[in-house]
C-alpha cells in the first residue's frame, strides 16, 4: 500500500491493517517453525511504549516517506516508492524478525477499509497509525 493511501485511512483502518501485518506475520512465522519470533512480533506491537512497535513503525513510515519525496525531486533517480510494508519489515528487523517485504505486500489483498477515508491533500503527509 502506498504511504500516501495510507495516509487516507481513517484511524480504524490505519489499525486494522497494521493488526493485519503484525498478525500475518506471526502466523507466517509460525507456519515456519518460529513461534518464538511470531510471539516477539506481537508482544513488539503489544507495547503502547516509546519503544513500542507503534511508535517505531511510525518512526520508520516517517522516514519512508522522506526519502520517497527525497528521490521524487531527482530527475535521475528510478527507485520505486517505499510502501506501508517497507516500513513494516524495517521496524521488524530492527527487532530482529525477519519478515520478507515480498510476503507483507500479499496482505493487503486481505484488508478493506471500512470507513470514510480521510481527504486527499494536496501536500504529501503521514499519518501516525
Amino acid at each position: 500500500m502506498t504511504i500516501d493511501n495510507f495516509a487516507r485511512l481513517n484511524m480504524d483502518d490505519e489499525a486494522t491493517y497494521v493488526a493485519l501485518l503484525v498478525s500475518s506475520s506471526a502466523k507466517m512465522l509460525r507456519t515456519q517453525g518460529k513461534p518464538d519470533m511470531a510471539d516477539k512480533a506481537v508482544a513488539l506491537f503489544k507495547d503502547s511504549g516509546k519503544s513500542g512497535g507503534v511508535n517505531q513503525f511510525a518512526m520508520n513510515l516517517k522516514a519512508a516517506h522522506n526519502r520517497n519525496n527525497m528521490n521524487a525531486t531527482n530527475p535521475n533517480n528510478r527507485t520505486p516508492d517505499l510502501q506501508v510494508e517497507d516500513a513494516m519489515a524495517a521496524t521488524l528487523k530492527d527487532n530482529g524478525i525477519i519478515v520478507p517485504v515480498s510476503f507483507l505486500l500479499t496482505v493487503q489483498r486481505e484488508f478493506q477499509p471500512t470507513g470514510i477515508p480521510r481527504p486527499k491533500t494536496t501536500e504529501r503527509s503521514v499519518n501516525h497509525p
